[in-house]
């Protein structure tokens, strides 16, 4: 995007973001990080699965660290979900520990952020994610296109 506009228009197009923490500061930090963009607030695991069984959600940003069912166990779970695998996960975490992260990569997230979490690094993130599932929608359109055209020549 090379346009203030044309990003806020990209932004504007999609579904929401759910953001999952169980820190309500993290909340008021990520509100106001991303005045622009439609953030949907969840501060649980268990909410968050509420939420995108009743929404379309195709960005997840998911705390690691919170009580009950962890950002990790919902990323697993959303991985396994028929007709979920486009979601984006990003997961965010505070911990130092590499490990965490290793094992966010390996169960299905798409990217991660260190806390405390700095503007330009979480836009950069939800700008390639969004040029990411654009790019997958328009593929996805074109091949649906082509299969009818085929269906209707036989």
């Amino acid at each position: 995007m090379s346009t203030e506009q044309e990003k806020k228009g990209v932004r504007n197009a999609h579904a929401p973001i759910l953001f999952v923490d169980d820190e309500p500061m993290a909340h008021k930090i990520v509100k106001n990080l991303l005045k622009d963009w439609d953030v949907k607030s969840a501060y649980s695991a268990e909410e968050a699965q509420e939420i995108m069984n009743k929404e379309n959600i195709l960005i997840l940003i998911t705390d690691i660290k919170m009580p009950g069912m962890t950002g990790i166990d919902l990323l697993k779970k959303i991985k396994r979900t028929p007709g979920r695998g486009i979601v984006q996960v990003i997961v965010v975490t505070a911990s130092e520990q590499i490990e965490h992260l290793i094992n966010a990569l390996e169960s299905g997230a798409n990217d991660f952020l260190l806390k405390p979490l700095k503007k330009e690094d979480i836009e950069e993130t939800l700008e390639n994610t969004l040029s990411k599932i654009t790019r997958w929608q328009k593929t996805m359109k074109s091949l649906f296109q082509k299969r009818k055209e085929n269906v209707s020549k036989s």
